[in-house]
């Protein structure tokens, strides 16, 4: 009975053992996977504050975990604005947006029309010379009275924008012209230079041209024009003499030249009342003229709108050309020229030449000249030589339309 009894008392203790065993295992068990599920919870938590910087030292590992993290997006830049401009050949070059300005009123304009402001125009472009891609800022509702002026390289940063939204006129006392120059304002052996606005430059014309006559030595139209019916026309339209003790110098300025210039760009400009010649390119190369006005009246001598010489890659579209002379004026050495779009007149047509004069060697080549509105002229388009030799090669006339002409071409 003893023996029984230790038995049974043994296979008790044995149970209790394990029954005791077994809860505690259970509950260690319970504990960790609380332990884990609060830490899982955690970790959930600091992966989403990661991307408001909250996320301390701690770093998610769980590549398993459902909860994906993402790193933070980066700030969107400002959209790009699509060019507005045609493409020039080799590239048009736009200033940025983050171009620095140089406003001539900062240099001492006053822009009332009657303070000499030409020294504020050097001082503004002596500082955007220094700067690339700058902009030289002439802003609206002034008018600023500027002399003779060069605004010069060759040692000039590239893409400077000169941005034209005022008026800008041309001083009439002779003695800011000495005994005569050659331009008004002019730009030289620069790189990229754009010049662009809504702006107006006025160059006084009538004190100059109140004391020339039709005939000036520089372009003798009269003698190079035939009509079709052999005899000569009695009536010039403008003037043959004009009153010649008048105090402006003979020698007449053109109102804004390009010289040695690379990839310049005139566009939405107004050029008025030029003493001659309005815009003049002489030894460029990539030249892109559009939206461009030229308003003189029909009578005044030697205006020529647009005047190219020693030029190669030009191109000249959409534009207004109202003068006393050519509307475009090609001439010796041009090359690659493209014109399109244009509406010209009054004036005297549009012209390649005169070429060859004393027996010089003169020539132009690639001329393309289209879609052509002229109204009021005193030509169509004409190519002119002093010698017997045809020194233009390549060339085509397509699509004008006449309105009212006075000579064929």
């Amino acid at each position: 009975m003893g023996g029984f009894s230790f038995k049974n008392f043994t296979f008790f203790l044995i149970v209790v053992v394990l029954v005791w065993w077994s809860n505690f295992e259970t509950s260690n068990a319970r504990r960790v996977g609380k332990h884990w599920r609060h830490r899982r919870s955690d970790f959930t938590s600091l992966s989403k504050k990661k991307g408001k910087n909250h996320g301390g030292n701690h770093h998610h590992r769980g590549g398993k975990s459902k909860q994906k993290t993402h790193p933070p997006s980066p700030p969107l830049s400002p959209p790009q604005t699509p060019p507005t401009e045609p493409p020039k050949k080799g590239g048009d070059i736009a200033a940025p947006a983050s171009s620095i300005v140089f406003n001539v009123l900062d240099f001492g304009a006053k822009g009332d029309g009657c303070t000499d402001d030409t020294k504020a125009f050097q001082a503004a472009w002596a500082a955007a010379c220094k700067v690339e891609a700058s902009t030289v800022n002439v802003p609206a509702e002034y008018v600023f009275l500027v002399g003779p002026i060069s605004f010069s390289g060759p040692f000039c940063q590239h893409d400077i924008v000169f941005q034209l939204d005022g008026k800008i006129i041309a001083p009439t006392s002779s003695k800011e012209w000495g005994s005569g120059l050659l331009q008004w304002l002019e730009f030289t052996k620069l790189v990229g230079l754009t010049i662009q606005g809504s702006g107006i430059i006025d160059g006084n014309g009538a004190v100059w041209w109140q004391d020339s006559t039709y005939d000036d030595p520089i372009d003798d139209e009269s003698k190079l024009i035939v009509p079709l019916n052999s005899t000569s026309p009695q009536n010039h339209p403008i003037p043959l003499r004009g009153n010649l003790g008048g105090k402006m110098p003979r020698i007449k300025p053109t109102a804004l030249r390009f010289y040695g210039s690379f990839n310049v760009t005139v566009t939405g400009i107004t050029i008025q009342n030029s003493p001659q010649c309005h815009l003049k390119f002489d030894n460029c190369i990539g030249v892109l003229v559009y939206n461009f006005k030229v308003s003189s009246p029909g009578d005044s001598p030697n205006t020529d709108g647009i005047h190219l010489q020693n030029s190669k890659d030009v191109l000249v579209r959409s534009s207004s050309l109202a003068c006393g002379d050519d509307c475009i004026s090609i001439q010796t050495g041009c090359t690659n020229v493209y014109i399109h779009n244009i509406d010209c007149g009054p004036g005297h047509g549009i012209s390649i030449g005169g070429l060859g004069k004393d027996n010089t060697k003169a020539c132009v080549s690639n001329i393309t000249i289209r879609d052509i509105i002229m109204h009021n002229t005193m030509n169509g388009v004409r190519i002119k030589t002093w010698a017997d030799q045809d020194q233009c090669k390549e060339y085509s006339f397509q699509t004008f339309k006449f309105l009212k002409f006075n000579y064929p071409s």
